[in-house]
């Protein structure tokens, strides 16, 4: 058997745990699993709109620290500073590094700066489409 053999494992019935009382039938078997399933969705829901959230946390973390010229108003080692300051207030976070926030830097400068091309790029991908799509009918 090989390795990839090996981590296909056989679809197993759905376990449930079956309490006193009660009759458990094929649609109370699907009933669960369909709520299991709505659960995990929306577990997959949430941690997407987490990391939009943190990702919107980081743009805006980069343009402030280019619309406010961070380092010309308090000085070159203003970005070590704001670093050790988030991290001080939270702890748990590995987002703040010095090296992080240049990134965050860096990445709104790019696209901020780029922006433009960007829409004009959509725009005529959009066009494109549309006549592709009229084109077809």
């Amino acid at each position: 058997m090989t390795q990839e053999n090996k981590d296909i494992q056989p679809q197993a019935e759905p376990y449930i745990v079956k309490s006193h009382d009660i009759h458990i039938d094929a649609d109370y078997a699907d009933w669960i699993a369909d709520i299991k399933s709505r659960y995990r969705s929306a577990q997959v829901k949430a941690a997407v709109k987490v990391n939009a959230e943190k990702l919107l946390f980081n743009w805006q973390l980069g343009r402030d620290l280019v619309q406010k010229k961070a380092e010309e108003r308090w000085g070159a080692g203003v970005v070590e500073q704001v670093s050790l300051d988030l991290k001080r207030e939270f702890p748990d976070s590995t987002n703040f590094s010095v090296r992080n926030l240049w990134y965050m830097k860096q990445w709104y400068l790019f696209y901020a700066e780029n922006m433009e091309k960007l829409k004009q790029l959509v725009s005529e991908m959009l066009l494109e489409d549309n006549y592709i799509t009229m084109k077809m009918r």
